[in-house]
């Protein structure tokens, strides 16, 4: 007579399923407070912020994250897969300053998504690696597609390479959307002129 033992789970194992799918939910909700905290504004939530958005413990919060490093990576994941998924950075074609312009489109647009987010990494990337490799892989996906996008930079001298990344950065349109208030269309004129000025000093 063959046994038909292990085909169903045991009382003890649906116990032990039960409590991981709750402590799953409890970890994405943790997750999603802070993520939906800083899209808010708050840069540095507190414990207790996270804990009443997310309607959860304050000690829940701390034996979910005991290791900031892993909440950092596990927000850095939910931010991409929300924000940078609906994005497209794929090389642009055309003449130089279409495509230049499209290039300043998109990045204002994503720029002002990712704001409170790479606002936030920068007020706390002093005491956490992980946000500190994050945002130099930030900086360098910035020149990355920077290049692929105007491959006519490539020619340039270092220092008019590196004029023209600080013009496009995320760093200068802050600068100018939240410092100086100014317009996106004004922010993107004065990127393609200072641009365009360097290339065509440059005969480019």
């Amino acid at each position: 007579m063959t046994s038909h033992a292990g085909s169903k789970e045991s009382p003890s194992a649906q116990r032990v399923d039960g409590r991981l799918g709750r402590s799953t939910r409890t970890r994405a909700a943790i997750v999603d407070a802070l993520v939906g905290l800083v899209s808010e504004g708050n840069l540095m939530p507190t414990s207790e912020e996270v804990a009443a958005k997310a309607h959860v413990g304050l000690r829940t919060v701390f034996r979910h994250f005991e290791d900031m490093e892993m909440l950092y990576q596990e927000v850095n994941q939910a931010v991409q897969t929300s924000v940078m998924a609906s994005f497209t950075l794929g090389p642009i074609a055309g003449d130089l300053e279409p495509r230049l312009r499209t290039l300043l489109l998109r990045r204002s647009v994503l720029f002002a998504r990712l704001q409170p987010f790479v606002a936030s990494t920068i007020a706390r990337k002093w005491r956490s690696p992980f946000l500190q490799r994050s945002h130099k892989l930030f900086t360098e996906l910035q020149w990355t597609y920077l290049l692929d996008s105007l491959p006519e930079v490539a020619s340039l001298s270092p220092a008019l390479q590196t004029a023209i990344n600080q013009i496009t950065s995320f760093d200068s349109w802050n600068r100018m959307r939240h410092t100086q208030e100014l317009s996106p269309k004004l922010i993107e004129d004065a990127q393609v002129e200072g641009v365009l000025a360097i290339l065509k000093a440059s005969d480019i």
